[in-house]
Order: C-alpha cells, then structure tokens, then sequence
C-alpha cells in the first residue's frame, strides 16, 4: 500500500511507515510545501497513493462527485502527538479495513474509524 503523506505529517510518522514496509512519498521531501489541496489530490491519483493527513479541507473536495481520488486518510486525533499518531494509524493499517482504504474517505479518531464509501 503506498501513501502520499502531507505537509502536516510529522517526519516521524513517514519513518515509522516506512520501516513498517508501506511505500511514503513525504510532500514535504518532495519540497511541495504550499501545493493546493487539488495539486497534491492528482498527484496522488496518478501515482496511486492514499493521501494521509490532519487537514478537512480534503474533505470538501472529495464533496465533488466528479473529484477522482484514489482515498484520503484523515486523522482527526485529539492527541497529535507523533508517536500517538503512528500508533493509532498503525493499529487501522494492520486491521482488515485496509480492504476499504483505496478510493475511500477514512477518518480515524482514538475511537472509530469511519469510512465513507465513494461511488
């Protein structure tokens, strides 16, 4: 599974990641800082990559029918906390949900993970 990680995602996050065998593209290793949300949407599309971060307003552009994504994994933790950050996304990541990630809006908390299934 490869993902896009965002601008707001902690470089400790992409590391431990990586060491657990996922493919990361880092935007901020990409030195993409400041690309609009759309920018870093079709990147991710043509590259196949879940994108991974705290910001909603991807939310907003997945509203579009019409907005091709291939997924968007947004932490919505009360503890952003790095190390929390990696354990909580570790935990879905090694789950069977994984099945539902591409192509999908997964928000994950401490204490759910909602799935919203795009058509």
């Amino acid at each position: 599974m490869n993902f896009l990680t965002d601008e707001n995602i902690a470089q400790s996050v992409v590391a431990v990641l990586r060491k657990s065998g996922f493919g990361v593209k880092d935007i901020k290793e990409e030195k993409l800082y400041g690309e609009s949300d759309v920018k870093i949407l079709q990147l991710a599309v043509v590259e196949n990559r879940i994108i991974i971060t705290h910001d909603k307003d991807f939310c907003e552009l997945l509203a579009s029918p019409q907005r091709k994504h291939s997924g968007v994994i947004l932490l919505r933790l009360r503890n952003q906390n790095p190390d929390n950050v990696s354990r909580v996304l570790l935990n879905v990541l090694h789950s069977d949900l994984t099945q539902k990630l591409n192509g999908n809006l997964t928000i994950i908390s401490e204490e759910k993970v909602t799935i919203h299934i795009s058509f």
